[in-house]
């Protein structure tokens, strides 16, 4: 079978906050014909107009003069040039096999159209599966399997096709003359699909080809998804059964059926009033709407078959142009990729979270289809974000299938783990998964090591026994260690040993580790890929136009002993004596508490609360993510002294913002820091030292400069995070072939 080419129809009124979300996951179609894509608008008022200005060499554009949604779907019909034209909501978003599993049911010529399942709005509960409508237009959504059986002419029960994701032949459209414009909203692919089926063609149901529908709000559905304006409803109702069941039913017959559902609709209205989904007047126009809508639909209903509104030759004529091939993203060697992390933006703003959400954005952009899997705290969901498949998972209790002498994990540690794992097999029932990736902290990967299904790759972060370093306190508690320290340090240890292979930060980070677990990694599994940051629109501020009259020095981690901050705290005093002019910000968890019961910001207000300088120190605990993109970009130095990092990721955020740095050589931070060229690096815990670095950078505006301008070279250069993409192409190639 020659592949065809597909049209694509995206009808749109007033929905441009998602309809950019929808053109953009067209980006990621796997589909080996071409496919051109269609948006017919209007009459929209929003910002449409603006969003498809951003799409006009790239999609085939029309206005709809009405806002009736079969009459739109017409003007695509009229434009389309493809043999199959495929229809998806403005508020939904296809899986990257949608077109090719829905035109591969075409190779049946007497195939004349073909949907997909469709989820709802949690991207994980279907809203549609199978369907079949009677004469009556009454839906029956209890099928379990496709209803071929009903396709046939005159069937009094006919397989249906929800409108947001359907297909149909563009000649089976054209011979049937597309959609009756009577139905602006409700029945109207019904209506189709019963002439279609009546032409003597088939309709396919595919169990696959999905479809996540968001539910966006519309002119007929509000925020609540309460329907506010039912007068469409009612009356294309009533049109409908009178077009259809009267070849079946007595006219006493059909009347009594739209009297039952003006009953049921009147019902629905006043539960929703009840329910506070509706308003008084809401109801009250209900009232009004319903006897109108109840005499027009009784008189179009009642009309010859002429006087019916389909697509006719001069509209053909008149929206007719040129096929215009739709650029995916789709690459001939790219990889499914699901990477495993607990914590995830915008949540969660910790270097794995960030690292995670970089490598995945920077991967999908590759053309790779990536899925990330992170907690929820409320439902179950997935959703489309920056070409990235998002699953927000809740935690649950997962049955232990390992030996305990292999890996005995605490059970919180498990669940998730195993929870994830569980996630990952669902995904497996929609495509096949190349590799998964995830953090050695928390050992996050533990039951993808154990079930062995896909290649592992673990990546390197700061691991337990150097957190441990920095939180004495657990390291001689001989409980804690015995019921969690102990179980965690030897499942590390085991995902190191044995995962497919290991993604290291730094070169620093593998001798450390090797030297602390006592092992030597497999250096044919073991690739050191450094990490990444995603460009950001840098905004140019001028440090001598007047209007900044201090030197702002900012700290941004934890508030806990790892990140040096009680040393930072000893040496503010001293800087702050002697420079008025400076201020520190200090961004970051401030909850954790000291050896003395207390948290590094109450430890040092009780001691300084009372200084002339105090309010030169602000603590602004967490923030958001755009706030802290913006601390970057506002200060004059970046500080964080701390006594150890694999990496050293907030170093790479200020070098990005083509700021100065001051650090500590430990770990991976002299890989990303070079001393005396983009910063300083200093010995940990040592005041003086940090004092001295930060006083040089206070007193020299030029050496600021230059330092930030240095470090954003090195950044550009070395540490984006399209290269970190491109370099992990290597690394999951290596996983494959260790896993074969």
């Amino acid at each position: 079978m020659i592949t065809p080419s597909v049209s694509i129809v995206i009808n749109t009124l007033n929905r441009g906050a998602v309809l950019e979300k929808t053109l953009q996951s067209l980006v990621w179609l796997r589909y080996r014909g071409d496919f051109e894509v269609i948006v017919v608008n209007g009459p929209s008022t929003d910002n449409t107009q603006e969003i498809l200005s951003r799409w006009r060499n790239k999609v085939r554009i029309a206005d709809c003069p009405a806002a009736n949604l079969s009459m739109s779907r017409n003007i695509g019909i009229s434009m389309a040039q493809g043999d199959i034209i495929a229809f998806i909501d403005d508020d939904a978003i296809p899986e990257p096999e949608w077109l090719e599993q829905l035109i591969a049911a075409y190779a049946d010529p007497s195939v004349g159209a073909v949907g997909g399942f469709v989820y709802d709005h949690t991207g994980y509960n279907f809203q549609y599966k199978y369907c079949t409508v009677d004469r009556f237009g009454n839906a029956d959504l209890s099928a379990t399997n496709a209803a071929p059986h009903y396709s046939f002419p005159k069937s009094y029960n006919i397989p249906h096709l929800l409108g947001c994701n359907s297909s149909f032949r563009r000649d089976v459209l054209l011979q049937v003359g597309g959609f009756d414009e009577e139905y602006e909203y409700f029945l109207d692919e019904t209506d189709l699909c019963i002439r279609i089926v009546d032409a003597g063609y088939l309709i396919t149901q595919l169990p696959n080809a999905y479809v996540h529908h968001k539910y966006a709000p519309s002119n007929i559905r509000g925020e609540n998804k309460a329907t506010k304006n039912r007068f469409p409803i009612v009356k294309n109702k009533v049109y409908f059964i009178l077009k259809h069941s009267l070849e079946f039913h007595s006219m006493d017959r059909a009347l009594e059926e739209i009297n039952n559902f003006i009953t049921d609709q009147k019902r629905d209205v006043l539960w929703c009033k009840e329910e506070g989904l509706l308003s008084t007047s809401d109801a009250e126009q209900f009232s009004i709407d319903v006897s109108q809508a109840l005499e027009l639909g009784l008189q179009r209903g009642l009309q010859s078959e002429p006087g019916r509104k389909f697509i006719t030759g001069a509209e053909q004529s008149q929206h007719n142009g040129s096929f215009l091939k739709f650029e995916a993203n789709a690459q001939p060697n790219a990889k499914n990729i699901v990477l495993i992390s607990k914590d995830f933006p915008p949540d969660y703003g910790g270097g794995i979270a960030v690292f995670t959400r970089d490598l995945a954005q920077s991967l999908a952009r590759n053309g790779n289809i990536v899925h990330v899997v992170t907690q929820s705290h409320d439902i179950n969901r997935v959703d489309f974000e920056n070409g990235v498949w998002i699953h927000r998972i809740l935690i649950r209790e997962c049955e232990r299938y390992f030996d305990l002498d292999i890996a005995d994990i605490p059970r919180h540690i498990w669940d998730w783990s195993a929870s994830a794992l569980e996630e990952v097999k669902r995904i497996q029932t929609h495509r096949a998964i190349d590799v998964v990736e995830a953090p050695i902290w928390d050992c996050e990967g533990i039951a993808f090591l154990l079930d062995r299904r896909w290649p592992l790759v673990t990546s390197l972060h700061t691991t337990l026994h150097f957190w441990l370093n920095s939180h004495p306190e657990k390291a001689y508690d001989k409980v804690w260690m015995e019921n969690f320290g102990l179980k965690m340090l030897a499942g590390e240890k085991l995902l190191m040993q044995h995962s497919d292979a290991i993604r290291a930060n730094s070169r620093a980070i593998v001798t450390d580790i090797e030297n602390a677990y006592d092992f030597k990694f497999n250096s044919e599994k073991l690739l050191v890929v450094p990490h990444g940051l995603s460009k950001i629109e840098r905004q140019e501020r001028s440090t001598d136009d007047g209007t900044k009259s201090h030197v702002e020095i900012l700290f941004v981690g934890r508030l806990e002993a790892r990140k040096g901050i009680d040393v930072l705290l000893e040496a503010i005093p001293t800087l702050l004596e002697n420079n008025r002019s400076i201020f520190f910000r200090i961004i970051g968890d401030n909850s954790l508490l000291t050896c003395n019961n207390k948290t590094h910001m109450e430890k040092f207000t009780q001691e300084y609360q009372t200084n002339v300088w105090f309010d030169q120190v602000i603590f602004e605990g967490k923030v958001t993510e755009d706030r802290l993109i913006d601390a970057y970009e506002t200060c004059d130095i970046f500080v964080a002294p701390s006594r150890f990092e694999s990496f050293g990721l907030i170093y790479l955020e200020a070098m990005r913002a083509g700021k100065p740095v001051v650090g500590t050589n430990v770990g991976g931070v002299s890989e990303v820091v070079t001393d005396e060229l983009n910063g300083y690096l200093i010995e940990p815990d040592n005041v003086f030292m940090l004092v001295e670095a930060l006083q040089r950078l206070i007193d020299d505006e030029e050496l600021r400069r230059s330092m930030g301008a240095a470090g954003h070279e090195i950044y550009l250069n070395r540490f984006t995070s399209e290269r970190m993409a491109i370099d992990s192409v290597d690394l999951y190639r290596t996983a494959l072939e260790q896993k074969k």
